[in-house]
């Protein structure tokens, strides 16, 4: 059995059996090796953009004897999305850059079914964009992986119901979403020190930050 991070293992246990996927960004395809281990009935297409990761991808499905189960391709995004891809996936990249892969390409969703991302930042826009496409969380976690946080998301087809999008559906009582905005408070604390009187209104956002932070772990 492959070996995954601890931030591929959570992606890995967000996917359903049963289901066609596009890893988009698929870097050496780790996670498809892995899912094709463990996942009943699936079929994956691993994509990139740049060849080089994709050659290293050829090598490691090789290894593992699974080149009639995993499909390559260089692919920009989702331009090019098959109509029976149900699931996509995509792990490691920055939040702008996957909400603007799925945004350009929002003509290719009719069919897919569940959206599965672990952006690196911008926690806040990427829900906000993925629910206005006419999904919904269906659920989300914080993980510290290499002492980096990670948001892992699962969105399925649906309306979101009324949420805050800087906060989502996290439970405010994991130690993985305290430690996360504590230490937003903390960062908060040392720019207010640093930022000099007349940056008024600056200074009035991260203060209110801080608080509608504290008052969500308090509850």
């Amino acid at each position: 059995m492959i070996k995954l991070s601890k931030r591929l293992q959570v992606v890995a246990s967000f996917i359903p059996d049963n289901t066609s996927i596009i890893d988009v960004g698929c870097d050496h395809a780790l996670l498809d090796i892995y899912l094709m281990q463990t996942k009943k009935n699936i079929e994956i297409l691993a994509t990139d953009i740049n060849p080089n990761p994709l050659e290293i991808a050829s090598l490691n499905i090789k290894k593992y004897h699974l080149e009639t189960k995993i499909k390559l391709k260089l692919m920009d995004g989702i331009k090019d999305l098959d109509k029976n891809i149900k699931t996509i996936i995509m792990a490691g990249m920055g939040g702008i850059l996957m909400t603007n892969i799925l945004v350009s390409s929002k003509e290719n969703l009719k069919n897919v079914q569940t959206i599965i991302l672990t952006p690196n930042n911008d926690f806040p826009l990427v829900r906000e964009k993925i629910t206005k496409l006419g999904f919904k969380i269906e659920k989300e976690t914080l993980i510290i992986d290499n002492k980096k946080t990670y948001l892992v998301l699962k969105f399925i087809k649906g309306k979101q119901r009324k949420i805050n999008y800087f906060f989502g559906t996290l439970n405010n009582k994991t130690l993985e979403t305290i430690y996360y905005y504590t230490n937003i408070i903390n960062t908060n604390k040392k720019i207010l020190k640093k930022i000099p009187n007349k940056y008024f209104l600056k200074k009035l956002k991260l203060a209110k930050e801080n608080k509608k932070i504290k008052r969500f772990l308090n509850n």
